[in-house]
């Protein structure tokens, strides 16, 4: 955990490896007609060998679209669970696929959904895009094809508006809209992830009559020099990025601010990081560290700044800190 004092606290790294998981529609012939098919861009998912148990490894979004077209939402009527994209069903919500140590769930409306049909209870209403998580379960984990293989069906969900009775389980009818999701990327494994170290960034003293408005950071000499640093990075990935998570309490209005953590003392002054020219951080968002490379690996930082930024029009004196973590993604 990266820490500034008394100004700020924290930059943590926690792993969210990402792929690039690609999504194609396969349902029975008759059907095949009303399903949209959906393709993710690549075919490779580069994941590191020490991924931890439970980790999402990454997500999907199907848009509301490929199931209920033009409509702004719509009832499902069933939605069925096919491990390994095929054989038979499974209650779910957690399904296993080809690849040993890579689970899938399906979510609609932001939940995990397990095997449903109209017969357990009243339709479900979509009213946003569904998403496709990939997970780390607790079986080794291997290199592989996630493609479904089992009994000629590849698609590891099919979520319908309308469904009919057939011989290898509930699918949609051709005459109404419906999603078969399949899973087509080909794991490959990378040995290690680059090392984020903990750091505490101590700011100097500012005196307050130097902030002179809501928005404002006072002089240069409130400011404090830091680097997000990635170490020892291996080979062998397509692409390494990374996020910047603000962590605790609720955001401040003004961009690149941190959330004031408990303990602190001042008033109406927050943390704003910045780049190393002075512009605002951007949270939650994913960038990639450029200067990696697939072929040799290696360490690289990236500077920014901490500093102070007034958030109301009275500040008091004290102390103040925040915190922030640095989410490394792998492709």
């Amino acid at each position: 955990m990266q820490q500034f004092h008394p100004i700020l606290r924290g930059l943590a790294a926690r792993l969210i490896p990402a792929f690039v998981l690609v999504v194609v529609a396969s349902i029975s012939p008759k059907a095949l007609a009303t399903l949209t098919q959906v393709t993710a861009f690549g075919t490779t998912l580069n994941l590191p060998n020490s991924l931890p148990t439970g980790t999402i490894v990454s997500r999907y979004t199907v848009p509301l679209s490929h199931v209920c077209g033009s409509s702004p939402s719509c009832q499902i009527s069933s939605i069925s669970l096919w491990p390994n994209g095929g054989g038979v069903t499974h209650r779910g919500p957690l399904i296993e696929t080809n690849v040993s140590g890579i689970s899938t769930r399906l979510l609609v409306n932001g939940q995990p959904v397990g095997w449903f049909n109209v017969g357990s209870g009243s339709d479900l209403q979509l009213n946003s895009p569904l998403e496709v998580q990939l997970v780390r379960d607790d079986r080794a984990l291997s290199s592989g094809s996630l493609a479904g293989q089992q009994g000629g069906n590849p698609s590891y969900f099919y979520v319908c508006r309308r469904t009919q009775w057939s011989d290898t389980g509930k699918l949609c009818v051709s005459s109404d809209y419906g999603a078969a999701i399949a899973l087509a990327a080909t794991v490959r494994l990378v040995s290690g992830t680059c090392s984020t170290p903990d750091q505490t960034v101590a700011l100097p003293a500012m005196v307050m009559h130097k902030l002179k408005g809501v928005g404002s950071t006072g002089d240069q000499s409130g400011t404090k020099g830091f680097a997000l640093r990635f170490n020892n990075c291996p080979p062998g990935f397509a692409r390494v990025g990374y996020t910047l998570s603000p962590v605790g309490g609720p955001m401040p209005a003004l961009a690149g601010a941190l959330p004031v953590a408990g303990g602190s003392t001042a008033k109406g002054v927050a943390i704003q990081i910045t780049g190393a020219n002075g512009t605002p951080a951007t949270f939650n968002q994913q960038f990639p560290l450029s200067a990696y490379s697939t072929a040799t690996g290696g360490t690289y930082s990236i500077p920014m700044n901490a500093r102070y930024i007034q958030t109301e029009a009275t500040v008091t004196p004290g102390t103040i800190s925040g915190m922030m973590s640095v989410l490394v993604d792998y492709q």
